[in-house]
């Protein structure tokens, strides 16, 4: 277990985890951010993308040492109020959790 200081949303905070930890498992286990999902666990399909500095990232696949002081925004971030026209797409067209096992149009 180690201690690490994330930047997440645009607020701090403190987990102590193994460093090996999968921040996808950090985001939803330790800090109850649970937009962010798990979906192939191979970094394929795209469910649990989040930005790290601006960067999609999948999270499955990083571990939570390799974050450092970047900052890391999750679907819950990019709007409070879920506003956002991403959220607000998702909502309207109700998109599943994302769509790498569903056959395309």
């Amino acid at each position: 277990m180690a201690k690490f200081t994330l930047n997440v949303n645009g607020k701090q905070h403190e987990v102590d985890v193994d460093p090996q930890m999968p921040l996808l498992w950090v985001l939803r286990d330790e800090l109850q951010l649970v937009g962010t999902k798990y979906g192939c666990g191979v970094a394929q399909c795209g469910a649990c993308t989040i930005h790290l500095d601006d960067t999609a990232i999948r999270s499955c696949s990083l571990p939570v040492s390799a974050v450092g002081q970047r900052k890391v925004t999750t679907i819950e971030g990019i709007s409070e109020k879920g506003d956002h026209p991403v959220q607000l797409a998702w909502r309207e067209v109700d998109v599943a959790q994302c769509g790498y096992c569903q056959a395309g149009r």
